[in-house]
């Protein structure tokens, strides 16, 4: 584990965290043949275990068309961008929890940081944020909104004594100042969306996607239910949806996708003693363990690999079994 690795992170929602998750991207690392790790040294076995599971876990990005349709909507909207234009586009990313929509999102927010890059490169130092991430706690009013942009920025406020309309002009304010391109509104579920509340929500969010100058992105658990009301209809119309579903086994073309899913994952773990498609047999354990749902197959997959790894020098080699997938079942991260 490296030093950078033991700094304490901060709060995806500020802007000093989201530009540490965007910057943390973790090299994949080198393959080594089981002599060539023979070969090392105790302590750089120990360091090649540490770097495979770190990159396994955090470092490796599952491709979905999901993800990929999410990244490709953002940047097409961010090159038709006009800021000076009432009524911009949004999107909508909407599934199941666990499915990956916040990892989706920081990857968004990445590659948006990147293309923006290769025209200013100096746009950090020049004090730009093209994108802000905000999370919406539980029980979030319409105050909310506006507060939690002013909290990503590092904005004092006085969220009691200000009004709704004081907040909001000062979180226009900031995202004006700042050049938002692209305001990501995470967990948009826990925001009351129906009732005179879920009104003055829905408005307040139209006012900031009119006249903040940024392309919002609302993400949350089951928003086409929660953004289905007359107030909502505005801003679904000018929203592309992208919803995130769990992979199912009801056919062969599908339980193909997920195999295929599975065979991939199983060859990044880049275990010593393993083929190529040693996942194979268990990729219909694998479904049923984790409902098709993406996190939860890297999380059982990541501790299984970590199983594997602790009992190398017991059973001489390195690969995962069933008796590892069942442990990780007992244990119920599935």
């Amino acid at each position: 584990m490296n030093q950078a690795t033991l700094q304490s992170a901060s709060r995806k929602t500020s802007l000093d965290g989201l530009r540490q998750r965007i910057d943390n991207r973790l090299i994949r690392p080198q393959i080594l043949s089981r002599n060539e790790f023979s070969n090392l040294s105790t302590v750089d076995r120990i360091l090649y275990d540490d770097q495979r599971l770190q990159w396994f876990s955090n470092g490796l990005i599952v491709k979905t068309p999901a993800l990929r349709r999410l990244t490709t909507t953002g940047l097409s909207l961010l090159r038709m961008h006009d800021p000076n234009t009432v009524g911009e586009r949004g999107i909508v990313l909407t599934g199941p929890p666990h499915i990956g929509k916040t990892t989706a999102l920081i990857r968004l927010a990445a590659d948006v940081e990147s293309w923006i890059g290769k025209w200013q490169p100096d746009f950090r130092e020049c004090g730009h944020a093209p994108v802000a991430y905000i999370e919406m706690e539980p029980k979030a009013s319409p105050k909310s909104i506006a507060s939690s942009i002013l909290h990503f920025f590092g904005i004092p406020h006085n969220f009691k004594s200000a009004t709704q309309h004081q907040l909001t002009d000062q979180a226009l304010d900031a995202l004006r100042r700042r050049r938002t391109q692209i305001l990501i509104i995470d967990e948009l579920q826990m925001l009351k969306l129906d009732g005179k509340t879920g009104d003055d929500a829905i408005n307040s969010l139209k006012t900031i996607m009119n006249d903040s100058g940024a392309i919002c992105v609302f993400a949350g658990v089951d928003l086409l239910e929660g953004l289905s009301s007359r107030p909502a209809e505005q801003i679904m119309a000018r929203c592309q949806v992208t919803q995130m579903r769990p992979f199912v086994g009801s056919d062969d073309t599908s339980r193909g996708h997920w195999a295929a899913l599975v065979n991939s994952l199983g060859q990044a773990m880049q275990l010593l003693d393993a083929d190529p498609d040693h996942l194979a047999p268990f990729a219909d354990v694998l479904l049923t363990m984790t409902g098709g749902i993406i996190g939860d197959l890297r999380s059982v997959l990541s501790l299984a690999m970590a199983g594997a790894i602790a009992d190398r020098e017991d059973t001489g080699t390195e690969v995962i079994t069933q008796e590892h997938l069942v442990g990780v079942g007992q244990i119920g991260v599935a």
